[in-house]
């Protein structure tokens, strides 16, 4: 089941995020419940989730659509169980 609000995106372009947004974020889920059978990457606005996104069958496949340039964060003990990690 998927948001039909939501624009999938083949790869993430780091400039056309950075237009978008005042501070990029990408965070990665695996198998949210709007995506249950995907990896997902959300673009956020600093703390405000965006409609574009991408989803993979694996979390190397999601990992393909973020940009170079970004760097990892891993995921914090108090996040949501779905999210793997954010990159900024």
């Amino acid at each position: 089941m998927s948001n039909n609000e939501d624009r999938e995106v083949e790869f993430f372009d780091l400039n056309k995020s950075m237009r978008q947004t005042k501070v990029p974020l990408i965070c990665i889920y695996k198998h949210p419940k709007d995506y249950p059978d995907k990896y997902v990457a959300r673009l956020w606005d600093r703390n405000i989730p965006t409609q574009i996104m991408a989803t993979s069958e694996t979390l190397e496949g999601i990992r393909e659509k973020i940009p170079e340039g970004m760097v990892r964060l891993n995921r914090d003990a108090t996040d949501d169980p779905v999210i793997v990690e954010t990159w900024i």
